[in-house]
């Protein structure tokens, strides 16, 4: 079974990432070829007792300037929930979560860095002394993209819906082709869609795969709820029900805190 899910998760990336993204002039977004999969890097993190979110970010920005440098920088997002799917029972583990994005090469160049010279080793300790993040590796395809709004917009909303397919492969492409044209025809304010496979240290993840949908505010947010309200709803019961188990939204804040 378990070679079944890793061979339709390869047939699903590769059909996935056959289709080209959906950008109004080129295919590069934030200086990265969105035409072909790109590494998306998560850190889950959670503060270390008597650290503010301040001492963290005085780190990160010393980090921005060492990526810099070392020409590895990659567009790099924080996030935090709004609407969780988190209760009393089952609380929220993190403080936040950040979100680094680059293609495969520069970020195996990065981590090359990061280990082994002596500054980046130390950045990594100084890190690690501040928060405890449980970092993963994924892979993201760009499916649409509004570009001038994603390039410009530095607060914005990003809902996360984790699912597990019911169907093979050439049906969920299919699929979300389509949803791509109804997309492109009428975004109703969504700005960003993007498909996220987990590659590495994600065995305990929601679903075999993520949808992230990228808002620029709540009332583009509420208005794609109003739509599903009104009758929209059919669709997502057809994919519900039809193609994929999926958990619902999470809707997470992201800043962007970083561009190449």
């Amino acid at each position: 079974m378990k070679t079944l899910k890793i061979t339709w998760l390869i047939s699903m990336l590769l059909a996935i990432f056959a289709a080209p993204a959906v950008l109004a002039d080129d295919h590069m977004l934030n200086g990265m070829n969105v035409q072909q999969p790109i590494n998306l890097q998560a850190n889950l993190c959670k503060l270390n007792p008597d650290v503010t979110i301040d001492d963290y970010h005085a780190m990160v920005e010393d980090y921005f300037d060492w990526a810099k440098a070392n020409d590895v920088d990659p567009v790099f997002v924080r996030q935090f929930p709004l609407f969780s799917h988190q209760n009393l029972q089952r609380p929220w583990p993190y403080d936040f979560v950040e979100l680094l994005a680059s293609d495969y090469e520069r970020w195996g160049k990065s981590w090359d860095l990061w280990l082994t010279s002596q500054d980046g080793m130390a950045l990594n300790q100084r890190w690690q002394s501040l928060a405890v993040c449980h970092v993963k590796q994924a892979h993201a395809q760009v499916l649409y993209a509004n570009k001038e709004a994603l390039e410009s917009d530095d607060e914005r909303y990003v809902a996360w819906n984790w699912c597990t397919a019911k169907v093979g492969f050439e049906q969920m492409s299919q699929k979300h082709a389509e949803y791509v044209e109804e997309i492109s025809a009428d975004p109703n304010g969504i700005i960003g869609w993007v498909m996220v496979f987990p590659h590495t240290g994600g065995a305990d993840s929601p679903g075999d795969f993520a949808h992230l949908t990228i808002y620029p505010d709540l009332e583009s947010f509420m208005s794609r709820r109003k739509m599903e309200a009104s009758g929209g709803w059919r669709g997502l019961r057809e994919y519900y029900q039809n193609y994929a188990d999926c958990n619902g939204e999470q809707l997470n804040t992201e800043t962007v805190l970083y561009r190449p």
